[in-house]
């Protein structure tokens, strides 16, 4: 089955880019999957999501940004 880019990848397209299809999807249903948790993600959500899938970024840093966001989120002191 084709990759049909989500409404993020239509928003940000430029996000991505650099990924292949593969990595499109998976990105797409990390963001669908959360969504039904009611996280409506924003731009530097979806970056970091990116980032991570293209190994950018490791698994601790992704949770560390995505904590840091959340009010009272970040544990570093």
């Amino acid at each position: 089955m084709a990759y049909e880019p989500c409404r993020y990848a239509q928003r940000w397209p430029e996000l991505f880019e650099p990924l292949d299809d593969d990595q499109k999807q998976h990105v797409s249903d990390a963001l669908a999957n959360n969504r039904l948790e009611n996280w409506e993600p924003d731009r530097s959500d979806v970056s970091d999501l990116v980032d991570r899938e293209l190994g950018r970024i490791d698994t601790a840093e992704y949770i560390r940004r995505t904590l840091s966001k959340v009010p009272g989120g970040d544990t570093a002191g």
